[in-house]
């Protein structure tokens, strides 16, 4: 499992940085960080953000794209780990 943040925060990327693949945080918790440009959210269909969920906790803000919107990157990408996700996503009506 992994987590995909966008962020403009020079703090926050640091602390992603810790979470890599392959890191020590990795090994212990199960799961990694994968920190991303902005630019990777204008691969989103139009309106993505109105469509998608989101939660606070503290000072920060979770905002989760919905399943189809997620996807378009990954069929766009075309390898067949995404067009497995797709036909799971697919199998489960999440869309």
């Amino acid at each position: 499992m992994d987590v995909d943040p966008v962020t403009d925060s020079d703090a926050l990327a640091w602390m992603c940085y810790d979470a890599l693949i392959g890191s020590e945080f990795e090994r212990t918790h199960g799961w990694h960080v994968n920190l991303l440009p902005a630019s990777v959210l204008q691969e989103f269909s139009e309106g993505w953000e109105t469509r998608a969920s989101r939660r606070s906790y503290g000072n920060l803000t979770v905002i989760v794209p919905a399943p189809a919107d997620l996807l378009v990157p990954k069929l766009k990408r075309g390898e067949p780990r995404d067009r497995a996700h797709a036909e799971w996503a697919k199998q489960l009506g999440m869309v």
